[in-house]
């Protein structure tokens, strides 16, 4: 068994991104992350090895960073960086802070550019064999991942990122009109995401 891991890649914020910019309020607190893109098992059978599931990594990274788990652990984490500060604790006030801000930037990158949502996919782990049967798959690719869909040229290509989305939080009507302005968007190449991301901007 092996794994492939993607790297992905936009231009200016158009008023979808807008829309997810976390200054205007749809995405806001801290965020983190890394697209293992499914397990490719040697043997398939028959009936899905021509069939590949297609998912967009950047509502999966949302679909993540929402969930009840990881808002628990998040606020957990400022709580403790709170109480460091009111204690006086500056050293552990500032690791905090800087695991917080690194988390967030990461995750920036994985919902406005096309970086891989290996921590989202890898919290699947367990789940994957069961979501490419119910999709009738072989593999789950991310579709920024050009190296592995050329790879799956002439496979037959079904959008699983609902059913990835779905595995971690059943999306309120909020939460549905910023993944779909997510989907919407043109994403932002890697490199004008950090850009970004060291203005302050997203």
């Amino acid at each position: 068994m092996r794994q492939r891991f993607t790297v992905c890649q936009r231009p200016a914020l158009t008023e979808s991104e807008k829309l997810m910019n976390p200054k205007l309020g749809v995405v806001g607190l801290w965020l983190g992350c890394l697209v293992v893109v499914g397990p490719m098992r040697a043997a398939e059978t028959n009936a899905v090895a021509g069939r590949v599931g297609v998912y967009d990594s950047r509502a999966v990274a949302f679909a993540w960073f929402s969930s009840d788990t990881q808002m628990a652990q998040l606020k957990e984490q400022m709580a403790a960086g709170r109480a460091a500060q009111a204690a006086g604790d500056e050293t552990t006030f500032k690791e905090y802070s800087t695991r917080l801000r690194a988390k967030q930037d990461q995750i920036h990158r994985e919902m406005f550019s096309t970086a891989p949502a290996d921590e989202a996919m890898a919290a699947l782990k367990g789940r994957i064999q069961e979501i490419e049967q119910a999709a009738g798959v072989s593999t789950l690719v991310s579709k920024w991942d050009e190296p592995a869909m050329k790879n799956h040229q002439g496979a037959e290509k079904v959008d699983v990122t609902d059913k990835l989305v779905r595995a971690f939080i059943n999306p309120t009507e909020k939460q549905l009109k910023s993944i779909e302005a997510i989907e919407k968007a043109t994403p932002l190449t890697l490199e004008k995401c950090d850009e970004l991301i060291k203005k302050g901007e997203i």
